[in-house]
């Protein structure tokens, strides 16, 4: 049976970002009036338990071992430490929690949500990830973010004062009017503090965000030309790599023994159930998703799938499996997903595969597929020809 991650989105954050496409919304624009402050939080993993007891029933999950847990946003930090505490001993009464799960909680890096990283731990969470983007107060605004740079090193350390021995960092570069020496400053601040696992991508500009409706009307400025882009892409490798870090993924990087378990079955397209508002799972060749809107999802929350779809086609499967598994650096094995989708790969994607080669955009190594150095500069295009 293929391996099971739990996903448990919290789509609340205290203000929403100019460039940001997830499921999220500004906490103060939901909240109903005559409610105390923790309610919302109450009503939501009340939604969030009937949905697993739900789900678990549907899918005949109940006892089925899971390697990993991420609580994603949104801003799960704002959540409450017993509302998550709550769900984590809900999953534990009716999975079979691996011993080394891996339980990860993403958090931003104000005051009020490092101050919770005690009783985060002490709940189960074992891995926190600290949005901080960049360490420059200015490009900070300019992302609309609502933390300071030395608020995200007193963030790291108060994970670290809280037991946290695995902790992530979030990193951007690309941003409007970063120069090169701003990047290397942030990675340098970053190293400084010593994570143990690095996420460390480029800004795009997403349809639907604050920001692509600026560069839609001409107000985005500031963007970094390609050849200025690609410097910052070489600065980041080099960097990292220098410090002990192994890039095993497009943009992360880690310390042995560090990967992100969680999102590695992402990209081996292992099964993984999507729990919350807006959630994606993916169950034995089937995915479905939730209603978006946290409230409609709250009062649906026994049966909240807006859509659903067969992943199992050979062809689809195929796709899926190469575009997910090219992400990785050491790629997929051409074999084993010929197994795994009950199809050939070189009979669906022969000839794009070869057409890939002989651009210097992928390479095979003992029956593996895998990005080139520079086909990860162009990941985007090189995975979208797969779908």
């Amino acid at each position: 049976m293929k391996p099971l991650s739990l996903y448990v989105h919290i789509p609340f954050c205290i203000a929403k970002c100019g460039y940001c496409d997830f499921n999220s919304y500004a906490l103060d624009t939901l909240l109903e009036k005559g409610h105390a402050d923790e309610d919302w939080a109450r009503r939501y993993a009340d939604a969030l338990m009937e949905e697993t007891k739900n789900r678990i029933e549907e899918y005949s999950l109940e006892g089925r071992e899971v390697a990993t847990i991420f609580f994603g946003g949104g801003t799960p930090s704002l959540f409450p430490a017993e509302e998550t505490r709550r769900v984590l001993d809900l999953l534990a009464a009716f999975f079979d929690l691996a011993p080394d799960c891996e339980i990860t909680l993403e958090a931003n890096p104000g005051a009020a949500e490092a101050e919770r990283f005690g009783a985060l731990r002490e709940a189960g969470v074992n891995r926190i990830s600290i949005g901080v983007q960049t360490f420059d107060d200015e490009a900070l605004k300019r992302l609309d973010r609502v933390h300071t740079g030395d608020d995200a090193g007193r963030a790291f350390r108060s994970a670290r004062e809280a037991g946290f021995t695995n902790v992530s960092l979030d990193l951007m570069f690309g941003i409007p009017h970063q120069t090169i020496d701003m990047a290397e400053r942030d990675i340098g601040r970053a190293l400084d503090l010593g994570p143990e696992h690095l996420s460390a991508y480029e800004l795009t500009i997403e349809p639907g965000t604050a920001f692509h409706a600026r560069q839609t009307r001409g107000e985005l400025n500031g963007l970094p030309d390609e050849d200025t882009a690609l410097r910052m892409w070489e600065l980041r490798d080099s960097a990292l790599n220098d410090a002990g870090y192994e890039r095993y993924e497009i943009s992360n990087f880690a310390r042995p023994g560090f990967v992100c378990r969680h999102n590695l079955n992402y990209w081996r397209r292992g099964d993984y159930l999507g729990l919350g508002a807006g959630a994606h799972s993916l169950i034995e060749g089937e995915r479905f998703w939730n209603h978006a809107r946290p409230d409609v999802y709250a009062q649906s929350a026994s049966d909240p799938t807006a859509n659903s779809e067969c992943v199992d086609d050979p062809q689809k499967a195929l796709g899926e499996a190469l575009m997910l598994g090219l992400r990785i650096k050491e790629g997929v094995s051409l074999a084993h997903i010929k197994q795994e989708c009950g199809a050939d790969p070189e009979d669906a994607f022969g000839e794009l595969i070869s057409e890939l080669e002989n651009s210097g955009l992928v390479a095979r190594e003992n029956g593996r597929l895998r990005l080139s150095d520079k086909g990860t500069l162009l990941a985007n295009q090189v995975l979208a020809k797969f779908l």
